[in-house]
């Protein structure tokens, strides 16, 4: 059973190249998704779920905002595309370990 950190909202957008989800600041830290941490996504249908892995191919980007380390996650492909429409609303729920998107 997970613990729920908190619930946010975001939106998808389109790009020249593909659909785009951006995620950043305190509430990915909250869930373990800092600078350089690596994880794996899943999407099945109209959800999408990363999962802190030590091997997983994606990695926590990040930047520093007022001296302080700010992760960044920026989902970018076709296939979130496949998946939602451009100025979807989306709700993102964040679990230790894991954020849901959808």
């Amino acid at each position: 059973m997970t613990t729920q950190i908190a619930i946010g909202k975001t939106k998808a957008k389109k790009t020249a190249r593909a659909m785009r989800i951006w995620i950043e600041g305190a509430k990915p830290a909250k869930a373990g998704f800092i600078p350089n941490a690596t994880y794996t996504v899943d999407l099945s249908g109209q959800t999408v779920t990363l999962k802190l892995d030590p091997n997983g191919p994606r990695k926590v980007t990040g930047a520093n905002r007022d001296g302080k380390p700010r992760p960044i996650i920026d989902l970018h492909c076709q296939q979130i595309a496949a998946a939602f429409s451009d100025g979807q609303a989306l709700t993102v729920t964040y679990d230790m370990g894991i954020i849901t998107i959808a």
